[in-house]
């Protein structure tokens, strides 16, 4: 029986819905224990080969996963061109079907309903807190509405962790984790801001919502593309 080709996960040892931050750790890991350079005196030619070549396929995994864009594509291409490979009866499409609609119900489209429409109240509370940034209230406001964000944030981010999601909705969950990383950054922002008042802060903050919101856009388009998987 012909091997299926090893994936860029595998290779970095990780699963398909691991983060930026995890993917970071893996490939940091394996250079640390696997480059060929490390007791190169200690090792044959034919050790220093196979670990060179390895390590060539570790980086080239790196590259792609680490990309926002170069690993939507790679994850449509290799779970596309799997799926028809892997012969199922017609109850395991069923209970296929039944998760990904059970997922969409419950974790995936709650949460992006949920990140959408926080990041949606940005411009009402900042037109609010431009009328005077100084007074108490207005400042209270802001931060009560800062720690929305976060909360909205934090709880998608352990829902998907502790939800894996079908196969063929793993791109469009790849992709709210992007929106996620993105409307995190503007949440740093927000907090800078918080902490001196400057205005390039609310501006880069608001520019990072977009792309959140770019991005849930994508994850919706993707999670329909699923369904034709």
């Amino acid at each position: 029986m012909k091997r299926s080709k090893v994936t860029h996960y595998e290779i970095l040892g990780v699963l398909p819905t691991v983060s930026a931050d995890e993917i970071k750790q893996a490939y940091r890991s394996l250079v640390k224990s696997k480059h060929p350079d490390l007791s190169y005196t200690d090792k044959s030619d034919n050790q220093v080969v196979s670990e060179t070549e390895f390590m060539m396929s570790v980086n080239e995994a790196y590259s792609v996963l680490i990309d926002v864009d170069k690993r939507a594509d790679y994850d449509l291409t290799i779970f596309s061109h799997r799926t028809p490979n892997i012969p199922r009866h017609a109850h395991d499409s069923l209970d296929e079907e039944r998760a990904r609609e059970r997922f969409l119900r419950t974790v995936f489209n709650p949460l992006k309903r949920s990140i959408a429409a926080v990041l949606r109240k940005y411009k009402a509370k900042l037109q609010i807190l431009s009328q005077d940034i100084y007074a108490e209230d207005l400042l209270e406001d802001f931060e009560q509405y800062v720690e929305e964000i976060e909360s909205t944030l934090l709880k998608a981010s352990r829902e998907f962790t502790d939800n894996p999601p079908p196969m063929t909705l793993i791109p469009a969950v790849q992709w709210m984790r992007h929106a996620i990383a993105q409307a995190s950054d503007g949440l740093d922002e927000l907090r800078y801001f918080l902490g001196n008042y400057d205005y390039d802060h609310l501006a880069m903050a608001d520019n990072l919502f977009k792309i959140a919101a770019e991005h849930l856009i994508k994850a919706g388009s993707l999670a329909k593309l699923g369904a034709q998987i």
